[in-house]
């Protein structure tokens, strides 16, 4: 074990990470080609992943090695899963990753949409990690979590050397003294990576965090979670799931099983505490970033009955239902008047739902599809980032859902108190703002 992890092993314990290894691909790279976003994006636009194979190519990538989300229904799942993992093989074969040696590393990603956020790559420990609706500890889910959508990711981690993160865990540090203290010192930390990403992904630069700069980032986190624990009691959320809820589960999942047959093989106990299965690469990010925008994630429910589903949405007896203008609507989601709201589109006419009560709108829509679909079996529902990428899914059969977004300052606030939100509640920026793949680290001992 290194030096940085045997001085700050204490400190680590208590904040629930540890200092990875990271991998990044060798010099002479085509990083643009590399980074591919989040496999979670873009779930029905086969266009958009069409594109990114075509920008590919034969160059090494991400995209070879993770599993867009678009293909987990498809016939050959199975047959992709064997890929991803024939992928890393070769791609560990040939030296295309090289380690970075263990550290953090501080990021900053610009967009035309929202400016530059910035965050700092570091493994969660999933011990300290638990997404029930219950849960205490320190890393917490915000959403609810569709346990449907962990198997085909386990199958991916299960015999996979690596893993990527697109993982976004928040932090509340309203004085931003942790991460965005960092953009006045990049003067005196190594560069590692500059790329322009591809499909309008913006800019992103990357510099490793070791030594002095990384003792003190440990130090300052420590710090705001003693104030976190002085307003919230000794259980307080900490971390809190921004983006990556599936994949940040299915990494405890895979760990669970893993603990337990090394357990069979006679594993000692410090084997199995430090096996790197244990840990999760993640992005950490303020949720008082000024280039971090909560968005809405809207509701696309396939039929072949669309008119079927509108009079299901006329009819809905827990809501105020009238048409409205889509750019009304627009405006009304965003508004603070919009918390209880939510519209509807049928390709035809836009309507409005208005909802009374404390449970929020997504919770709302969500019952009212189940009730649809206990009809219309065959219906099913996606969910989508972004308001156009939404609304042109009515050409592919959908009715689509549109859903505001909670206030991010409520956030740690409402998950302390009442528990996960609505599974798929918000998004932290724009489909094409979501994190690429380009840190890679291994998982296997």
């Amino acid at each position: 074990m290194s030096k940085p992890t045997e001085t700050h092993a204490a400190l680590l314990k208590k904040l629930g990470i540890t200092i990875p290894q990271v991998l990044l691909p060798k010099t002479g790279t085509d990083l643009s080609k590399w980074a591919v976003v989040a496999c979670d994006q873009y779930t029905s636009d086969h266009a958009y992943w069409n594109q990114v194979e075509s920008t590919v190519g034969a160059a090494p990538s991400t995209l070879r090695i993770t599993l867009p989300e678009i293909f987990l229904e498809s016939p050959e799942v199975g047959a992709k899963i064997e890929k991803i993992h024939e992928a890393m093989a070769d791609y560990t074969a040939r030296g295309i990753l090289e380690s970075q040696g263990e550290c953090l590393v501080y990021l900053q990603r610009t967009t035309e949409h929202s400016g530059t956020r910035e965050g700092i790559v570091v493994a969660m420990d999933l011990e300290r990690y638990d997404y029930a609706r219950d849960s205490k500890s320190l890393i917490r889910a915000t959403e609810g979590t569709i346990v449907d959508r962990i198997p085909p990711r386990l199958a991916v981690r299960r015999a996979a050397p690596l893993e990527l993160p697109h993982i976004m865990i928040l932090i509340d540090d309203p004085d931003r003294a942790v991460v965005e203290a960092l953009a006045a010192k990049t003067s005196g930390l190594e560069s590692i990576y500059d790329v322009e990403l591809m499909q309008q992904g913006g800019h992103l630069k990357g510099w490793k965090l070791e030594g002095a700069a990384l003792a003190e980032v440990l130090a300052k986190l420590d710090a705001l979670l003693e104030k976190t624990i002085s307003v919230q009691g000794p259980a307080p959320l900490f971390w809190a799931m921004g983006d990556g809820n599936h994949s940040l589960a299915t990494a405890k999942a895979r760990w669970e099983e893993t603990k337990t047959e090394l357990a069979a093989k006679g594993a000692s106990q410090a084997q199995i505490d430090s096996h790197p299965a244990r840990f999760a690469l993640a992005e950490i990010v303020n949720i008082h970033s000024p280039g971090l925008f909560f968005e809405p994630i809207h509701r696309a429910v396939f039929t072949k009955d669309i008119p079927e589903l509108t009079e299901a949405v006329l009819s809905e007896a827990t809501a105020e239902v009238t048409q409205i203008k889509e750019a009304d609507l627009q405006a009304l989601l965003v508004s603070p008047e919009g918390q209880n709201k939510a519209g509807y589109f049928d390709g035809k006419n836009w309507y409005v739902l208005s909802y009374k009560g404390k449970k929020l709108p997504t919770a709302k829509v969500d019952e009212l599809f189940g009730n649809f679909q206990k009809g219309v079996p065959s219906a099913r529902i996606d969910f989508i980032h972004g308001w156009e990428d939404s609304k042109k899914l009515v050409s592919e059969g959908a009715g689509i859902f549109f859903t505001p977004v909670i206030a991010r300052e409520r956030l740690f606030t409402w998950v302390q108190e009442n528990g996960p939100l609505p599974k798929k509640s918000f998004s932290m920026g724009h489909a094409e703002e979501k994190r690429y793949y380009l840190e890679a680290r291994r998982i296997i001992a």
